[in-house]
């Protein structure tokens, strides 16, 4: 974080600073949660739903705070600064370092892909200096603002992920953000819920070119269905589109090839030069997460060869297609970070490509609003059309997957263990076996994954164990 004192905090934030003599204390860090505070932060007291900072106020000041945002004078020895709204404040000093250290900035939304292009922006612009990257999911109105309070003056490049779950978070954060470029890299359903239906939200992903300049640039996929649509939204901004379809665009792909394990190789092409590239992240759509990439980095300026470097070093997230080969002919893939029915198409059209014989592991997708079983529905049909295996599920909503599977090695299970105890069996039965696993965050399918490793482990520990004679 940079440099900055209460007086300067304060200022920013129009509040009552008290005591007004501590306008020079100096802060290290800000943060919002009271387990994390070291001596010299700033505690800022945000209220949830479940919970209220300014119960933690008398704890943090115990733990060595050097002062508070709060939103009513409190009994405490520390300086402490009161607004009208923390979380409106907390806002207010992001954006306000953000405009201190003005890095030149990529902000990106979509419905799934969005931190696999993180991690490829971030991995092309650190050839060129360094990054701050959104880490995990801190991505929405709390978590964007915290992000942004992590720069510093060496950071010359941010890339700042911007999720939603309901109508105007985007035009928010976008709004702390002011992006040079901004992405939609793709819509599909996820957070049904919170927008109404899937045009509600691309609808929605449009707010984050609200936070562009007049010189900004806006990046869309020529591909989706709601492309006309963004273009009519951006009307005379600077834009760019990308496109693994269409030469017509400013960024394409050409000669795709999918390799052994399930990665790509293609030649990435503007109108005026090309190279190619070779992932090392599995999948198809990852061509597209690439070409979103790369067009975002053109925007910047950055050069071909550049693009390519930092594209071809960048290596599969934990959660998010994250392949384990335990033992030769076993492979249980992790892509259990989240999901919603784009990410489950693009994974079931990964597990085709494999050898061997092929398990879609599925939990519940949340958050898909009164059609969510129609869209669980939709999951075995393309399942069908992937000619996978086995579809094996646990929670209420994916059994209208297994079931649409039914008859072509679709199984539901009660419970997870039942789950794992069924797929021990095939780890058994099969020479070659993929099992993809994956589910929303609140299905927990990372459990599976786990179960899975442990057990193979304990089964080659036991082996080398035993003495021959």
């Amino acid at each position: 974080m940079i440099k900055v004192n209460l007086a300067w905090i304060s200022e920013v934030v129009a509040g009552e600073l008290v005591p007004a003599a501590s306008a020079g204390v100096k802060i290290s860090q800000i943060t919002i949660d009271s387990r994390n505070i070291q001596a010299g932060d700033l505690f800022i007291a945000i209220k949830g739903p479940h919970f209220d900072g300014h119960d933690f106020v008398a704890q943090v000041q115990r733990l060595g705070a050097a002062g508070v945002i709060v939103d009513h004078k409190m009994d405490v020895e520390i300086p402490q600064i009161v607004v009208p709204d923390t979380r409106h404040a907390l806002g207010q000093l992001a954006a306000a370092v953000k405009a201190e250290v003005a890095p030149k900035t990529i902000a990106v939304t979509g419905s799934s892909g969005k931190t696999t292009v993180r991690e490829m922006l971030a991995a092309i612009l650190r050839e060129q200096g360094e990054v701050l990257a959104t880490k995990g999911n801190f991505n929405n109105d709390i978590g964007v603002p915290l992000t942004l309070l992590r720069l510093e003056p060496q950071h010359q490049f941010a890339v700042i992920e911007l999720g939603a779950n309901h109508r105007g978070e985007i035009a928010y954060t976008t709004g702390l953000t002011k992006p040079d470029v901004a992405l939609i890299n793709n819509v599909a359903p996820a957070h049904v819920e919170g927008f109404g239906d899937i045009c509600g939200i691309a609808r929605a992903k449009t707010e984050i070119f609200r936070g562009l300049s007049n010189v900004g640039v806006a990046v869309t996929w020529a591909d989706s269905e709601f492309h006309e649509f963004w273009m009519r939204e951006l009307q005379d901004r600077p834009h760019r589109i990308f496109s693994s379809e269409h030469a017509q665009a400013d960024v394409w792909a050409e000669n795709i090839e999918m390799d052994p394990s399930g990665c790509a190789r293609f030649v990435l092409c503007t109108p005026h030069q090309q190279a190619s590239v070779t992932l090392s992240v599995p999948g198809r759509h990852n061509v597209n997460n690439a070409l979103a990439a790369a067009t975002c980095c053109f925007a910047l300026g950055i050069p071909m060869a550049q693009v390519i470097r930092g594209l071809s070093g960048v290596a599969p997230v934990p959660g998010r297609m994250w392949v384990h080969q335990p033992t030769p002919g076993l492979r249980v893939i992790d892509d259990t970070y989240n999901a919603n029915v784009g990410s489950v198409r693009a994974a079931l059209d990964v597990l085709s490509t494999l050898p061997g014989y092929r398990i879609f592991v599925m939990g519940d997708m949340g958050e898909l609003g009164a059609d969510a079983r129609s869209y669980h529905e939709e999951v075995g049909e393309y399942a069908i059309h992937a000619e996978i295996d086995g579809l094996f599920s646990v929670g209420v909503l994916s059994q209208s997957a297994s079931e649409v599977f039914n008859g072509r090695g679709g199984k539901h299970f009660e419970n997870k263990q039942q789950l794992i105890d069924a797929l021990k069996v095939e780890m058994e039965v099969h020479q070659v076996l993929t099992i993809l696993v994956k589910g929303s965050r609140s299905s927990h399918m990372e459990e599976v994954v786990q179960a899975l490793l442990l057990q193979e482990a304990d089964h080659n520990n036991n082996k080398r164990g035993k003495a021959a004679c």
